[in-house]
């Protein structure tokens, strides 16, 4: 959508080709792959794209670096595909601002905006921990793209036992909680097998949970702006958390500071005692007279200096 109505479009999509009086077309699907590395994503867009190399071709090395866009026409339909860069190379390895800014342009790509987004999962690896593609997911494009999202658990076997086991595993509780934001959405590809029965099954199931609306730039550009109100307001917490607790340093200066002026405070009040008592080291009189001195010299020192240092420390921050 190139408008400014940021709400869900309506895409009118027959959801069963085979009805159509007179053999229309479909609408164009479009769908991005999200998701982490070694888990069957851009092998998945080859196998939709025909069983090519356009998303494996190790001829382009920015295939892995940048986001990427095939399309075909199956079944009457015109189907886009767009590849976005691996996530977790390394199992300790967080995604940089800059790689998600980077997956982000999918949308850009899949204009007027994708249909919906796979997340993928291998399927023997299926815990509440690989599940933090979820999170990354929501993190990249919103709560609101949640709506639009679908997991895909690809194995390259039967997969038989494995996908009641996850099944299973899905049901509980504490995986369930993660797959609620996308209600649920998955699905199951044997990447091993290339036959198009499989993608048509895919496809089949997109269309059935989620064509009617898309994802579009609008409702990116309004995570992004929510993102950024946040990071401000977080920075500006920090700003005054900082300025109501001094630094280590600066309250050490200020205790030597304190220090020193009590010390001159001290010595001159005794000084000023001594030349009171009438020269004399008398303890009942110089001793008494050059304390009191001290202490009030030493105080009026003090107030003086800090005021002169809280000054001087205004101006030159000004």
């Amino acid at each position: 959508m190139d408008g400014d109505n940021t709400s869900e479009t309506k895409i009118l999509i027959d959801q069963d080709p085979q009805t159509m009086a007179d053999a229309e077309k479909l609408p164009e699907l479009r769908i991005v792959l999200f998701g982490k590395t070694t888990r069957g994503k851009s092998t998945l867009g080859d196998i939709i794209m025909g069983n090519t190399k356009a998303f494996t071709s190790k001829d382009t090395d920015d295939l892995t670096k940048k986001c990427h866009v095939e399309r075909r026409t199956i079944e009457e339909q015109s189907v886009v595909v767009v590849d976005t860069p691996g996530l977790f190379k390394e199992q300790t390895e967080k995604p940089s601002e800059t790689l998600l800014r980077t997956i982000r342009k999918s949308v850009d790509l899949a204009k007027p905006g994708p249909h919906v987004f796979l997340l993928f999962e291998r399927l023997k690896e299926i815990t509440r921990e690989e599940l933090e593609i979820l999170q990354v997911f929501e993190r990249t494009f919103g709560k609101r793209a949640m709506a639009y999202a679908m997991v895909v658990f690809t194995h390259d076997d039967d997969g038989n036992a494995e996908r009641a086991k996850t099944e299973e595993w899905i049901k509980k509780h504490e995986l369930n909680e993660l797959f609620e934001p996308c209600q649920g959405r998955h699905f199951f590809f044997n990447i091993n097998n290339r036959s198009p029965t499989q993608v048509s099954e895919l496809l089949k199931v997109i269309r059935q949970t989620g064509t009617q609306y898309y994802y579009t730039p609008e409702m990116l550009k309004e995570h992004e702006k929510e993102e950024a109100e946040k990071e401000e307001a977080e920075k500006k917490r920090n700003q005054e958390q900082q300025g109501n607790n001094p630094k280590p340093a600066e309250t050490e200066n200020k205790a030597k500071f304190l220090e020193k002026s009590g010390l001159i405070g001290i010595i001159v009040g005794c000084g000023l005692g001594y030349f009171i008592g009438g020269g004399g080291l008398n303890p009942t009189s110089g001793a008494l007279l050059g304390a009191v001195a001290g202490m009030i010299l030493s105080m009026g020192t003090t107030a003086l200096g800090m005021k002169a240092k809280m000054l001087f420390d205004n101006f030159c921050k000004a």
